[in-house]
């Protein structure tokens, strides 16, 4: 199958830095091309990603939105049996140009302009992959076209449990520094639970202010720690020593790969409670589900009881290759 994927032209492959969404997508490609498909990835054409084919636009254009609608007209030039947008909503503006198919995931909650401009176009080419069933009940209530929803997949090789002995009773924060994030709530619940708690992601640029702010003052390199970013290898060593992973981040939250991660490592996760929130953990059996700083304080206390062989065959369900075969199908049935 000949599959085409459009993303920001500002994207450029090897990732700068890490970029939780964007080595998503290099793990599907790749995976994809070791399936036999021929992929190609329309973006900024200095990029390289080994056996992928990199085409994009020139660089002349100063307008962002139309630099990358640019690249859905080369891509449309291009031979394809289907088109893969990650974008939120250009895929939309861009559909009258192709009578092919065209899917997009879903890496944000729908945003107002979204769902707006599905409802005003219309157009019959267009189908989004949610990547929980809770944001596909949600695109069909607003008239998005959908087949249904594909937890988004992780490749489990990097993440494994250690020695119980090598558990370090401390709590993890994992995910790029931002308000949604609600970083101030974990800090909250540690200091109140007398736990230590360590801080990992990267600090957007826009968010630079936000962390000098709210979360810095906070720091104190003992009982709360920030370790700045890391990759999966040496993150993968954080999630398996830690007491638990604490995730309140906002429950508009496309999905939550960190959460997944943690319990591949056996690591429980203490989770904000509501949306997508209960198809990502058991409650009570791989982690727990609140709604309030008390519940996570004692969520905390009782993380220690969760069976770290629970959480690795739950987080089991959500490998790579599970999410590239559904992807896979996916194409097949919208093809046929």
């Amino acid at each position: 199958m000949k599959i085409a994927h459009v993303i920001p032209h500002s994207i450029t492959f090897p990732l700068a830095e890490h970029n939780g969404r964007y080595e998503w997508l290099l793990e599907l490609v790749t995976h994809q091309v070791a399936a036999g498909h021929e992929v190609t990835i329309y973006c900024n054409p200095n990029s390289h990603v080994n056996g992928v084919t990199i085409k994009g636009a020139s660089d002349n254009l100063y307008d962002k939105k139309e630099q990358n609608l640019a690249n859905f007209k080369l891509a449309f030039e291009n031979e394809h049996d289907i088109y893969h947008s990650h974008f939120d909503s250009l895929h939309f503006e861009a559909a009258h140009l192709t009578q092919k198919i065209i899917v997009f995931t879903q890496h944000w909650w729908p945003t107002k302009e979204s769902v707006g401009l599905a409802q005003m176009t219309h157009p019959t080419n267009v189908w989004a992959v949610p990547p929980t069933k809770y944001m596909h009940d949600f695109d069909v209530a607003n008239g998005m076209q959908t087949k249904g929803y594909i937890h988004h997949g992780v490749d489990l090789s990097p993440f494994r449990a250690c020695d119980p002995s090598e558990k370090n009773g401390r709590l993890l924060s994992v995910g790029r520094i931002a308000p949604e994030k609600n970083i101030e709530l974990s800090i909250r619940v540690a200091q109140a639970a007398d736990v230590g708690l360590d801080i990992i992601g990267r600090i957007p640029d826009k968010y630079q202010q936000y962390y000098e702010k709210s979360i810095a003052p906070q720091i104190d390199g003992e009982n709360v720690r920030y370790l700045g970013s890391m990759h999966k290898p040496e993150l993968a060593l954080h999630y398996a020593k830690a007491l638990a992973l604490l995730f309140p981040s906002d429950i508009h939250e496309a999905f939550g790969l960190v959460g997944i991660e943690a319990q591949a490592c056996g690591t429980p996760v203490i989770m904000q409670s509501g949306g997508s929130r209960g198809e990502l953990i058991i409650d009570g059996v791989t982690g727990f589900l609140c709604g309030t700083d008390e519940q996570f304080i004692t969520s905390v206390k009782k993380s220690a009881s969760i069976n770290a062989g629970d959480c690795i065959s739950f987080a089991q369900k959500f490998s790579i290759e599970t999410m590239v075969s559904e992807y896979t199908k996916l194409y097949s049935v919208l093809l046929s």
